[in-house]
């Protein structure tokens, strides 16, 4: 009976680790969309590193279309795709990859009219050698005011006003406590190197039902949080 009590918790432990390791991925791409809604007309067809918290995060956009990396969960990628409003994971090392529906909130949009952006120019800095136009933004939906969404953003000049940095503070409620800063910036962009192929699911994974399975099941997952637990952190 011991024994039996002792997986269950391994295996819930271990759940809790793929869930807050995907969260965090999550607020990634949370806060790198968040550009999306207060500068109209960015490039929409890139590549670059997203660095955040000290973790840096291989990313690509290309129209509707994201695509990123988990730099906590060697291997899983994500594919945001907006016009079929899905949410694909994949596993590169075991070949294997989950479906799912994006909820509403984790795809903002211009084009929704429930939507109100406030942007106001509030000076001109160089950031990682990108001379840029530097905003003041707010923006929250029409039928929740009071949720709002303060960012300060710097728009690259010569990256046709790609954002490169993100200062964005989240109400109350979102990823943490009210008020928390989370800083994003852009490394390493490479204007229309995204491919269609990024953004696809190759031939031959097999699709499963949960990410337990996709991760290939609690044995290789124990097994890859151990090699994480040894590694040094990034300076």
């Amino acid at each position: 009976m011991d024994e039996i009590e002792n997986r269950h918790f391994q295996k819930g432990d271990i759940m809790k680790k793929i869930k807050s390791k995907a969260m965090w991925a999550g607020i990634f791409l949370f806060v790198w969309s968040i550009p999306v809604l207060a500068a109209a007309g960015q490039p929409d067809n890139y590549t670059a590193t997203l660095v955040m918290e000290g973790m840096s995060m291989p990313i690509g956009k290309m129209g509707a279309k994201m695509r990123s990396e988990n730099p906590m969960m060697q291997g899983l990628v994500s594919l945001h795709l907006m016009d079929s409003q899905k949410l694909i994971m994949m596993s590169s090392a075991n070949k294997t990859y989950m479906e799912q529906p994006l909820e509403p909130q984790q795809a903002p949009s211009l084009d929704d009219p429930r939507v109100v952006v406030e942007k106001k120019e509030i000076g001109a800095e160089t950031i990682d050698g990108h001379p840029c136009v530097k905003y003041d933004s707010v923006f929250y939906m029409k039928d929740n005011p009071s949720e709002k969404y303060k960012a300060v953003l710097w728009e690259a000049k010569d990256l046709g006003g790609l954002v490169v940095r993100n200062e964005t503070t989240l109400p109350p409620g979102k990823a943490g406590k009210g008020g928390q800063k989370i800083v994003t910036e852009l490394k390493n962009v490479k204007l229309g190197a995204a491919k269609a192929s990024m953004f696809e699911v190759p031939k031959d994974y097999r699709q499963v039902n949960n990410m337990m399975e996709m991760m290939g099941g609690m044995e290789k997952m124990k097994e890859m949080f151990k090699q994480q637990q040894v590694k040094p952190k990034p300076q």
